[in-house]
C-alpha cells in the first residue's frame, strides 16, 4: 500500500494562497479540511499536514467556516471528524460543504478508505468514502464536494485489507425534499498511487500533485474554464474535471518522464455550482486536455452501441486521437499510458465479447443451468438449498476452460459457490432459464453474463454487455449530469437494456448500481420490479441498493447471500444489510475485482458453511 513517491521538483502551492476577503460568494458554507503524515506504522509523509493547511487557508479566503484536523499537535480520530461534520449537517443552514482528505489512502472493493492516525492497527480510525456518499446525500445540504489527495492502491497486506473504516457523516432518515448533490475529485484512478514533490521554496517542504494543481485552478485558470455568476468569475465544479485530468498528468510528466498520475471525478452538480473564485485573469489558451483518458474511452465504447451521453454530457467530443500511432514514437509518459489505457480497455471488452459469444445450453433444459468459466479451471463447486452442481470439463465446456452444471429443484433459482485452481474462487446463482458465462482474469472474476437457454447469441446485446461491463470494470461506468439530465439518460438506458418486458440480469445489475451511485432511487426499484417479475427473485444487490427490507443475505427472496459485485460490500452498513457471520469472516479474504472473489481462506470457509446448510 502506497501513497505518494517522494521525489524532488519544484511546485507551489502559495500563490493560490493570495485569494481572500471581497467578493466570495454569499452563502453560508462549511468546510471538514484533514491531513495526516502519520499513520500507525505506514511511512510517514512529507506533505500531507501541508497541503491540508494550505487548502484550509483558500478556503477560509472563499467565505467557509473551515474546521482543520491535522496530525502535527496529535492524532486525527474518526469521532472527532464525525462531530464536525455532523454539526455542519444538524445546523440546516449550509448552502455548501467540503471535506478534503490528504494522507494514506487505499482502495478496498471500488472504495476509496482514508487512513487516520491509529489505523491500520485500529481498523475503525480509517474513513470509507462510498459510505461516506451514501449518508451526504441525505444531508439536505445542497451541495457536498469531497476531495482527495490519497492513493488508491491495492493493500499489500492482510491487516490492511481487514480495515472496515468508520462513516462520519450522521445516520439521518432520508431527505427526499432536499437531496445533495455530491461532486467527488480524488487524485488518482483505481489501484493506482499518488505522489508528492519537493517545493520550489524548500527541498525539505513537499506538497502533492493534485493538490496544486486544484488551487492552482483558481489561481490561474483557461478562459473556457470560468464563468461569471452574480458578477463573479468562478470556475464550475463540471468545468474543473478534465482541467485536473490534464494538469496533474502535465505536472507529473514535468517532473519525471517515468511518472504518470490521472485523477478521477464525478460530477453531478449544475453548472452554477462552485467552490472557488478566479484570482488573475483567465487564460486564453485552450484546455490543456488533449489525449483521451478512461472516461473518453469508455463514452466512446458505449456511444457505439447506442448509449449515448451517460458520461460528461456537457463535454463535447474532442477530436478521435490514435494514441497507439502516437505512443510508437513517444517517450511521453501521458502519451504512452493513455494509449495503455484505450489498449487495455479494447483488450477486455474483446475478452468479455468472446465469451459471451458462447451458445447456451439447449432450450427445454429447464431444470438446470450451466455456468461456464473461460480463463481459470473449476476445481470444486457446491450449490445451496439441496442443490447439486456437477463440474462437466466435456462437451458442456467446449471453448472454455470449466463448466459446471446445477440442478434446479423445481426449477427455482440457487446460490452457487465455485472455487478456482488456484484456491481462489467466487459465488453466483444459477437461474431458471439462464446460463452464465464466467470470464476470469488475473486478479479475480472480471464478468459474468447471464444468457437465456437455447438462444443463439444476439450481436447487440454481447456488443452493448462487453462495452457496459468493461466500464464498470475500470470504474468509470457512470451516469453523470444535473438532476435533469442523469434522470433523461437513465431512463434512454432503461429503454436500450430492457428486451421485450424484461431486464437482461447483468444488465441490469450493471444499471442498478450506475443509478444509485447517481442517486436514483425511483430508477434503482424500477430495475428491482422488472427483474423480480422475470426471475421471481431479487438478485442481493438490486435489493439492496432499492434499500428493501428484503436487500438482506438471510431472506429467501434474495440470492445468493451476498453482493455479486465488489462494490456492493462497501455499501452494507450505511444501507443497514446484514450478512450470515460466515460470509462476514469470509469477507476478510476479498479480493479486489468487479465481481466478488475470494481468496482461498475465504472459500475454505464458504463451502462448507454451505454444504452444512448455514447458508441458503
Amino acid at each position: 500500500m502506497r501513497r505518494r513517491d517522494f521525489i524532488a521538483g519544484g511546485l507551489t502551492l502559495s500563490a493560490a494562497l493570495a485569494l481572500r476577503g471581497a467578493g466570495a460568494q454569499q452563502t453560508v458554507r462549511g468546510a471538514v479540511v484533514i491531513g495526516v503524515d502519520k499513520a500507525g506504522d505506514l511511512p510517514k509523509l512529507n506533505g500531507a499536514t501541508a497541503g491540508a493547511k494550505a487548502v484550509a487557508a483558500w478556503l477560509r479566503g472563499e467565505g467557509f467556516e473551515v474546521k482543520l484536523f491535522v496530525d502535527g499537535g496529535g492524532p486525527v480520530k474518526a469521532d472527532d471528524l464525525f462531530d464536525a461534520v455532523t454539526e455542519f449537517v444538524e445546523r440546516g443552514t449550509l448552502d455548501q460543504l467540503v471535506l478534503y482528505f490528504s494522507g494514506h489512502g487505499f482502495l478496498s472493493g471500488f472504495s476509496e478508505v482514508w487512513m487516520l492516525s491509529g489505523a491500520p492497527q485500529n481498523p475503525n480510525q480509517a474513513i470509507v468514502l462510498a459510505e461516506c456518499v451514501a449518508l451526504a446525500r441525505e444531508s439536505a445540504i445542497p451541495s457536498v464536494v469531497l476531495i482527495s489527495d490519497a492513493c488508491r492502491s491495492r493493500p499489500d497486506t492482510f491487516e490492511a485489507g481487514r480495515v472496515r473504516g468508520s462513516v462520519i457523516f450522521p445516520n439521518r432518515p432520508p431527505a427526499r425534499n432536499v437531496r445533495a448533490a455530491v461532486d467527488w475529485f480524488l487524485a488518482t484512478l483505481p489501484g493506482s498511487p499518488a505522489y508528492e514533490l519537493a517545493t520550489a521554496q524548500s527541498a525539505a517542504a513537499f506538497e502533492g500533485i493534485y493538490t496544486s494543481a486544484l488551487l492552482q485552478a483558481y489561481q490561474s485558470p483557461t478562459q473556457e474554464m470560468v464563468r461569471t455568476i452574480d458578477g463573479v468569475r468562478v470556475v464550475p465544479n463540471r468545468l474543473l474535471q478534465p482541467y485536473l485530468e490534464a494538469e496533474v498528468a502535465r505536472r507529473a510528466r514535468e517532473k519525471s518522464l517515468t511518472l504518470f498520475q490521472r485523477p478521477d471525478s464525478y460530477v453531478l452538480s449544475d453548472e452554477k455550482v462552485y467552490i472557488g473564485r478566479v484570482v488573475e485573469q483567465p487564460h486564453t489558451t485552450a484546455m490543456r486536455m488533449k489525449l483521451p483518458g478512461l472516461g473518453d474511452i469508455a463514452t466512446s465504447a458505449l456511444n457505439k452501441v447506442g448509449v449515448n451521453n451517460l458520461i460528461r454530457p456537457w463535454v463535447a467530443e474532442r477530436p478521435t486521437v490514435d494514441t497507439k500511432e502516437l505512443a510508437k514514437n513517444s517517450d511521453d509518459v501521458v502519451v504512452r499510458a493513455a494509449a495503455a489505457h484505450a489498449e487495455d480497455f479494447s483488450r477486455v471488452q474483446a475478452t468479455i465479447r468472446a465469451a459471451n459469444s458462447s451458445v447456451g445450453t439447449p432450450e427445454g433444459v429447464a431444470s438446470s443451468s450451466t455456468l461456464r468459466v473461460f480463463g481459470r479451471r473449476v476445481v470444486e463447486a457446491v450449490a445451496a438449498g439441496g442443490a447439486r452442481a456437477v463440474i462437466d470439463d466435456g462437451a458442456g465446456a467446449v471453448g472454455a476452460s470449466s463448466a459446471v452444471r446445477v440442478s434446479l429443484p423445481d426449477g427455482r433459482a440457487v446460490s452457487v459457490a465455485i472455487r478456482f485452481a488456484d484456491g481462489s474462487g467466487t459465488v453466483l446463482v444459477a437461474l431458471r432459464r439462464y446460463d452464465c458465462n464466467v470470464t476470469v482474469g488475473s486478479g479475480g472474476v472480471a464478468d459474468a453474463n447471464y444468457v437465456p437457454v437455447g438462444r443463439a447469441p444476439d450481436d447487440r446485446i454481447s456488443d452493448l454487455h462487453a462495452a457496459v461491463a468493461t466500464s464498470a470494470q475500470f470504474g468509470v461506468f457512470r451516469i453523470e449530469g444535473d438532476r435533469d439530465t442523469i434522470n433523461r439518460n437513465a431512463r434512454a438506458f432503461g429503454d436500450r437494456i430492457r428486451v421485450g418486458k424484461s431486464f437482461d440480469p447483468t444488465l441490469g445489475l450493471y444499471a442498478a448500481y450506475a443509478y444509485a451511485q447517481a442517486d436514483l432511487i425511483d430508477q434503482v426499484r424500477s430495475v428491482e420490479e422488472y427483474m423480480r417479475g422475470d426471475l421471481e427473485f431479487d438478485l442481493f444487490d438490486v435489493a439492496m441498493l432499492a434499500r428493501r427490507p428484503s436487500g438482506d443475505g438471510r431472506s429467501p427472496r434474495v440470492m445468493p447471500f451476498c453482493p455479486l459485485l465488489t462494490q456492493g460490500w462497501s455499501m452494507l452498513r450505511v444501507l443497514q444489510v446484514n450478512l450470515a457471520p460466515e460470509v462476514d469472516r469470509a469477507r476478510d479474504y476479498l479480493g479486489g475485482a468487479l465481481w466478488t472473489t475470494f481468496g482461498p481462506k475465504g472459500m475454505d470457509i464458504l463451502i462448507p458453511a454451505i454444504n452444512s446448510g448455514a447458508l441458503r
